[in-house]
Order: structure tokens, then sequence, then C-alpha cells
């Protein structure tokens, strides 16, 4: 269903006879909000926004312009990929996969769905590029806060401190405008979802989820492993669906509590978890 041959880490999706690049200039934009200055574009991305590749291969090879042209174009491109990608994250997250048009995100975006046709394909590409774009950043904060605190502790840190690490940049990521918020619903979708619709959760998240089930083993080597990949589901059980932002919690405690809440989540998710995997530890 969703082709997996753009990666995480801005390799080409090759796409009738285009290519699509990730822009890891997005990953220090947005690492930079958050006050994580030390995300660093990963080899052979320094100095320029991937995006300027993205161009048609025979469109490349044809092209006379100069350089600044060249450079004036991509920027052209990327600009409308970016309104693109904006409006279908947000009517995939108002309305789901299923209840979300081509049409309608064109409307939205105002832009001709031709176009969105020769960027993305079809809807499920375009759900695609929409769950790819965000998650490098993600992941890039994530493995940032678990490197720091493997180095702050020299590994010997406390369980909840090692969940915290691996939850928290998620959570204020989905702070950052509505927008991420948006992303974040989506994550959520795709990951109670089944078949090959979850692959895209499997290619985006799954290396970073390893890294941190390999921490918790060399912060608890007595538990056996089986038992750490059960507390890593309830984790992203609970973690996913608290992205969710379903309101239900909302109704249940008449308003004193909002699925809302980012930052209280964050406070009190890494203990809730920590505790579940002790007990089942004990076991």
């Amino acid at each position: 269903m969703f082709d997996s041959q753009l990666t995480p880490g801005g390799e080409p999706l090759r796409n009738r006879g285009r290519i699509y690049f990730l822009s890891w200039k997005k990953v220090l934009t947005e690492a930079g909000k958050l006050g994580h200055s030390r995300v660093s574009l990963p080899p052979g991305e320094a100095g320029g926004n991937s995006f300027n590749r993205g161009l048609d291969v025979t469109t490349q090879r044809k092209s006379r312009k100069s350089p600044s042209s060249r450079r004036s174009n991509a920027e052209r491109r990327e600009e409308s990929m970016t309104i693109i990608l904006d409006h279908a994250e947000a009517e995939f997250a108002s309305k789901g996969y299923d209840g979300t048009t081509f049409v309608s995100v064109a409307e939205a975006a105002g832009v001709d769905a031709a176009l969105m046709r020769y960027y993305f394909g079809d809807k499920e590409q375009l759900f695609a590029a929409v769950f790819r774009r965000r998650g490098p950043v993600v992941n890039a904060l994530r493995v940032q806060a678990l490197d720091a605190y493997r180095a702050a502790t020299g590994g010997q840190g406390t369980l909840e401190g090692l969940l915290e690490a691996f939850t928290r940049p998620g959570f204020e990521f989905g702070m950052l405008s509505e927008g991420h918020r948006n992303y974040a619903a989506i994550v959520a979708f795709v990951n109670s979802s089944r078949g090959t619709m979850h692959a895209l959760m499997s290619e985006v998240f799954d290396e970073v989820s390893r890294v941190l089930i390999d921490d918790m083993q060399r912060l608890m080597p007595e538990v056996p492993r089986e038992t750490l990949y059960w507390g890593y589901h309830f984790l992203t059980g609970a973690f996913t669906f608290s992205l969710g932002q379903t309101g239900r919690i909302d109704r249940i405690s008449g308003g004193s509590v909002s699925s809302e809440d980012f930052a209280g989540i964050a406070d009190r998710l890494p203990a809730f978890v920590a505790a579940g995997i002790r007990s089942l530890a004990a076991r």
C-alpha cells in the first residue's frame, strides 16, 4: 500500500522519474525551537537544503539556468511542497485517512490537484510523505536526549529518567505549533493501525525504539529481554494514545484533566510506565 523507498535519513524516493528528499534543514530549525542546538545534519547533508536536489531528473539534465536560478526554483518547489504537506497534515489529523481526499487537500492548500499528483502521485504517497516529514526530527531529538542522559549518568541512571529522555522530546515537539499537534495525532492513528500502513511506523521509528530497549537492558541486565519488549509495547501504547488528543479524559474528568496537556503527560508518563515495567520484572 505505502511505498517505503523514502527513508527517515533523507534517502530518495523514486517515483515516476522524480526524486524526493526530506529536508534536514527542518531538523535543525525545529530542533532549535526546542533549544537543542547540538542536533546536526547527517553526513553529506551539510551546507544546504536537501530539497534542492528534488527536481525532476530529466529537468536537471536539460536545465541550463544559472546556479542562482536553480536555487530559486528549488526554494519555490520546497515552498509549494511545504504548503501542500501542511494542509494535508491538518486534513488527515482532523478527518482521518479515509475522510481525506486528494481534492480536499488541494482545495485547502489552494493548489491544483495536478501539481499535487506531480509531487506526490496519489493519496497513499501523500500520506506517507506527511508521516515521514517530521519523524526524523523527533528521532534526532530523542537520540540526542538518550545520548545526553547516558553520558550524564554514566549509564547508571534510573528507569524513569531513561523513559523521560525518550518520551519528553515527542511531547515538546507536539507543543511547537498546531501543525506539530496534528502530526502527533497522525502518529497515534498510524500506531493503532494494522497491515501495510503500520509499516510506516516501523520504517520511521523502529530504530530509535531499539536504542531505548538496548538502554533499558543495560540498566536492568537481570531482566529478560522479552519483559522489556512487553514494557516497550505498553509504553508505546500509552505514549501514542496520549499523542492522539482524543478528548475522552476531558469528558470523563469533567474538564479537570485535558488530553491536550502534553506537559502534564510528559511529567507523569515515565513514572507510570517505569512502575509497570518493574512490576512485570518482579513476576
